[in-house]
């Protein structure tokens, strides 16, 4: 399985974005708006490919210049369990610390929030209802990884052991 970036417009998005709208959306009766349509333009879009297909897809969204949104997290049915979710919250968490983002937020839906807590996101404040499904919203500050000098001490950026 591979990771990548499916940049908005591209083949590998538009494959994703049937992969998103089947999972997320079809279930609910829901289908994409143009204004989500226009909002996707905002995104980062990774998704995770087996032989060809599409099996997992995540984005971004930058909020400000320290936090990014966590969105439409969709992993296809018959390749659930197989670590496809862990694969894609950890490439999506990669890309951002990357970029300086130092907070990720998501809303989960209820149900899905022992997911993110396995990855260290918390739950904040009370269930509310968003597309017709009950969710919770869920942080997680990024931590840079620690980096070795040459006396083989760890640090982080500005210098904090």
């Amino acid at each position: 399985m591979l990771v990548a970036e499916a940049p908005c417009g591209s083949d590998l998005y538009r494959r994703s974005l049937a992969l998103r709208e089947a999972i997320l959306r079809r279930p609910l009766g829901l289908t994409l708006t143009e204004e989500e349509r226009a909002d996707d333009a905002l995104r980062r879009h990774f998704c995770a490919t087996s032989r060809s297909a599409v099996v997992g897809s995540v984005s971004l969204k930058p909020l400000n210049s320290e936090t990014v949104q966590l969105r439409q997290m969709a992993v296809a049915e018959d390749r659930r369990r197989e670590g496809i979710g862990a694969r894609l919250l950890a490439h999506a968490e990669e890309w951002a610390r990357g970029e300086g983002y130092r907070l990720i937020v998501l809303s989960a839906r209820l149900g899905a929030e022992g997911f993110y807590a396995r990855f260290g996101y918390l739950a904040q404040g009370v269930p509310f209802e968003e597309n017709t499904v009950p969710h919770i919203r869920m942080t997680k500050r990024l931590v840079e990884k620690r980096r070795s000098t040459a006396r083989g001490r760890g640090t982080t950026r500005g210098g904090e052991a």
